[in-house]
């Protein structure tokens, strides 16, 4: 288990090299985006620096790209979902389209729930190695880790004893695996090498489903996972409806 993780940061390293080469990063033969707005939220223990890489490409696709505000995602995930609430809802008033999110690990899993509960600011949610299906399938050292944040929060009144476990009644953990909105989009992208989720979990029978090759960490800069991202965002954007929301003024430069 520890030797498998001990790999995980050489081979992103690695997938970041091979993403720096790819025509998909450099923006050739891929469709271009026309401002619309995607929101990036980063996985468990890392933050929206994790995401800074994925964030630069959407930008000079022509996508608007927003950080989540999260700078460790190690909180209660029912509490980041009420907070990442008023983000979805800043952004749409101030774009005036249905937001894609993109979610890397935990970060998938909020994207799920966010579009299943708020299907009206939401038109397509990605997860990125997230284990969607309920059954918690991942490391053991992810539920260690995620006992000894719980015992914290607890201290503060921020959590509840069942928190991250089968037992948890919030609605982060009933809606996760629930059945997706009419006309919301939900994609998963998997690797059968994940050393930290089970590939298994990540298979949502709602969704659509898309196998690559690689690592868990390395997923957010690997040139096969930008490529399916800049397919999926294209065909959003084709398939765009207005979210009725009237956008303020902008001004200026891209919101992080």
């Amino acid at each position: 288990m520890l030797l498998q993780l001990s790999t995980a940061y050489p081979e992103y390293l690695c997938q970041f090299s091979w993403l720096l080469c790819s025509p998909v990063y450099r923006g050739k033969q891929v469709a271009r985006g026309n401002g619309q707005p995607v929101l990036l939220i980063p996985g468990f223990f890392t933050g929206d620096w994790m995401m800074m890489v994925m964030a630069g490409w959407l930008n000079r696709l022509g996508y608007h790209a927003y950080f989540s505000g999260i700078n460790w995602n190690v909180d209660c995930p029912n509490l980041t979902s009420e907070l990442l609430r008023w983000r979805l809802d800043h952004i749409a008033q101030e774009t005036g389209h249905p937001i894609t999110i993109i979610g890397h690990s935990l970060g998938g899993m909020l994207a799920r729930v966010l579009g299943v509960n708020f299907p009206e600011l939401v038109n397509h949610a990605i997860a990125i190695g997230s284990p969607v299906d309920g059954t918690l399938r991942v490391n053991p050292f992810v539920p260690f880790a995620f006992r000894v944040l719980r015992g914290v929060r607890m201290r503060h009144k921020k959590t509840l004893p069942t928190c991250g476990s089968h037992r948890c009644s919030c609605q982060f953990a009933q809606t996760m695996s629930a059945a997706l909105p009419a006309g919301r989009k939900f994609t998963s992208i998997f690797t059968k090498q994940d050393e930290v989720v089970d590939w298994r979990a990540c298979i949502d029978p709602q969704g659509v489903n898309l196998e690559v090759t690689g690592r868990h960490v390395g997923l957010i800069v690997n040139p096969a996972v930008y490529r399916h991202l800049a397919d999926l965002l294209a065909t959003s954007a084709t398939e765009e409806k207005p979210s009725g929301r009237h956008p303020h003024r902008r001004s200026g430069g891209h919101l992080w």
